[in-house]
Order: C-alpha cells, then sequence, then structure tokens
C-alpha cells in the first residue's frame, strides 16, 4: 500500500482538502505521513490541524510547529514569519496545540525516514542548504535509505551512489528509485508552492516497488488567498499562492 506524503499544507484549507479527496482515488487505504508545517501563512491552521488529525495521519513537527511550540525558537524565523506563526498559535485550539506541541521531530516507517528539514532530526535546516558532505554524511547516519523531507516548498530528488550526490528537480509523474542507492526526496508543498506552479503538491510512494509518484492537484487558490486577506495577514502571504496564475 503506498504512503501518501504531504508537506507544508500552512493553513491552507482548500489546498489540503483538494489533496486528501485526490489521494483518496490515487492510493485508497494508504497511509498519510505529514511532513509539517500544518500551520503559518494561511487563513486555516486549526481546521487544518483538526483534518490532519482526523485523517489518521502522522506527522512530524515543522519549523512553524516549533516556533509555536516554543517562543525560545524566535530568532530562528524572519519578522514577517514570526508574526505568521503567532497569529496561527492565536487561533489553535487547545487541543490542536497540544497536538502540534507533542510532534516528533523524525519518523521512520516502512523503511523511510521522514523529516521536515534534513536528516536525521533537523526541523529548519534547508536541503539546499546543506553541503555535499554534509547531506551524504546524514543519509550514511541513518538506518533508512529512503528520506521524504519539505520546508523548501519546491520538488526535488537527490541521489547518493558510491559516495557522488545528484540532484534533480521532481516533475509530475512516476519513476522508481533505484535500490543500492540513498535517496532524499523533497515533496513541495501542499498550502503554499514556490516552484513555479500553483497546484498543490505531494507524492506517494510505495516501499515495496520503489515506486515514486508526484502528484500535481488543483484547488480553489482565489478562494484561499481572499480568506488570508480577511484574516488581516499580510498580502504578500495570499499573493504568493496567485503568483502563477493567467
Amino acid at each position: 500500500m503506498p504512503l501518501i506524503v504531504l508537506s507544508d499544507i500552512h493553513g491552507n484549507l482548500e489546498a489540503l482538502r483538494a489533496v486528501l479527496n485526490d489521494a483518496g482515488k490515487a492510493a485508497p487505504g494508504g497511509r498519510i505521513v505529514c511532513l509539517g508545517d500544518i500551520v503559518g501563512y494561511g487563513a486555516d491552521p486549526d481546521a487544518c490541524v483538526r483534518a490532519v488529525m482526523a485523517a489518521g495521519a502522522v506527522s512530524v513537527q515543522g519549523n512553524h510547529e516549533m516556533g509555536v511550540a516554543d517562543p525560545r525558537g524566535k530568532s530562528r524565523f524572519n519578522p514577517q514569519a514570526w508574526d505568521a506563526v503567532v497569529w496561527a498559535k492565536s487561533r489553535l485550539s487547545p487541543q490542536s496545540l497540544g497536538w502540534v506541541a507533542g510532534l516528533p521531530k523524525s519518523l521512520s516507517l516502512d523503511g523511510c525516514r521522514f523529516v521536515h528539514g534534513l536528516p536525521p532530526d533537523e526541523v529548519d535546516t534547508y536541503l539546499f542548504q546543506a553541503s555535499t558532505q554534509k547531506v551524504i554524511k546524514a543519509m550514511d547516519d541513518i538506518a533508512e535509505d529512503v528520506c521524504f523531507v519539505g520546508h523548501t516548498h519546491q520538488l526535488r530528488l537527490v541521489s547518493i551512489l558510491g559516495g557522488e550526490l545528484a540532484g534533480s528537480r521532481l516533475e509530475e509523474g512516476t519513476r522508481v528509485l533505484a535500490s543500492g542507492a540513498s535517496h532524499i526526496v523533497n515533496t513541495g508543498a501542499v498550502g503554499q508552492p514556490r516552484d513555479g506552479n500553483t497546484k498543490a503538491k505531494y507524492c506517494l510512494f510505495d516501499p515495496a516497488t520503489r515506486e515514486l509518484t508526484v502528484r500535481f492537484v488543483a484547488y480553489d487558490a482565489e478562494t484561499a488567498a481572499r480568506k488570508i486577506i480577511a484574516s488581516g495577514q499580510p498580502a504578500v502571504f495570499a499573493e504568493r499562492l496567485l503568483q502563477n496564475l493567467t
């Protein structure tokens, strides 16, 4: 049964609902794994947390959940992003806040590692920030040979074979991850893509066949953007959802 891997929902309920609906058809009964940043920027942080919980998903902590859970992390955010963290926290129910605060930094399931930033358990390190040596060591230091990450909001595959690293942009469709190599899969973003395409992105992965499928899902971005404006948050959060629409 494929794993359904989501990341960076960022309070975008319209995108999340569209992805969950699509995943229910593409991989019925599949186990949902969330890579964090369920909250932040979007207008519906509590509804998104509750939807993830209701879907039976397991999740790791994103940097926005880390900020919500511990205000001492303020220095790790730019001022605008920190304001989004504070706003999201103020809208979370006690149940949602408790669930978010209790999320682990990483998970190991079905022979795969799941973390928001970089393996083994770095929450707020971007994949593109890490040196080749650090990425290779990170994969050498874990038992799993496939790791799923988010945080950058951009689809990417990094493969390591024989001490050599190769990276490429992931496109919509299916590919098989080669055996004998280690792979880091950046799943893109459900709720705030930053890759030139405004559709919501998520991945399916079959651990038995090593088939990785990237899915693009259309959703009502205009409604999501209007809700952000109505919430009183900065207009740039809404503009990011619409910047590539024609």
